[in-house]
């Protein structure tokens, strides 16, 4: 891979994982969203329509949680990359992103993927981003619902 070519995928690699870090904060307010949920679900559970929307309020946090975890080790896995990229030794991107499919197949006993190119792993990763943010989206609106149907 040429020097600029390079220098560019590590670049890419260091902007998705720090971007993919701003899903600790996402975690963090769901966590804080899930004790009053939580917290009404088991002393004051009101009617069907509240408990119900308490307890999508809860799947949904679930959902993010799911979410921020992959976003977590994918967040590490980019910083990785940037960090091995950056260096002055030689590089062969493809090679390492290979090796990682190798190795996902090996040890978690994941099927072969068809060979994906950095852009589509950004873009795959961002998406688990997006899809945490609804899940948090969702759990917030749903708890106000149940406080509405108080």
């Amino acid at each position: 891979m040429a020097p600029d070519d390079t220098r560019d995928a590590a670049a890419s690699a260091a902007l998705t994982a720090a971007t993919l870090a701003q899903g600790r904060s996402l975690h963090l307010l769901s966590l804080a969203l899930l004790l009053p949920a939580l917290a009404t679900l088991l002393l004051a559970p009101g009617g069907p329509a509240r408990v119900a929307c308490l307890a999508l309020s809860l799947v949904a946090g679930a959902v993010q949680a799911y979410h921020a975890l992959r976003c977590g080790l994918d967040a590490a896995l980019f910083a990785h990359w940037a960090r091995c990229w950056s260096a002055p030794a030689e590089v062969d991107v493809e090679a390492d992103l290979q090796a990682f499919d190798r190795a996902l197949t090996e040890d978690f006993g994941r099927s072969p993927l068809a060979p994906r190119p950095l852009a589509g792993r950004v873009r795959g990763a961002l998406g688990l981003l997006r899809r945490q943010a609804l899940a948090l989206a969702l759990q917030g609106l749903t708890l106000l619902a149940a406080m509405a149907a108080g």
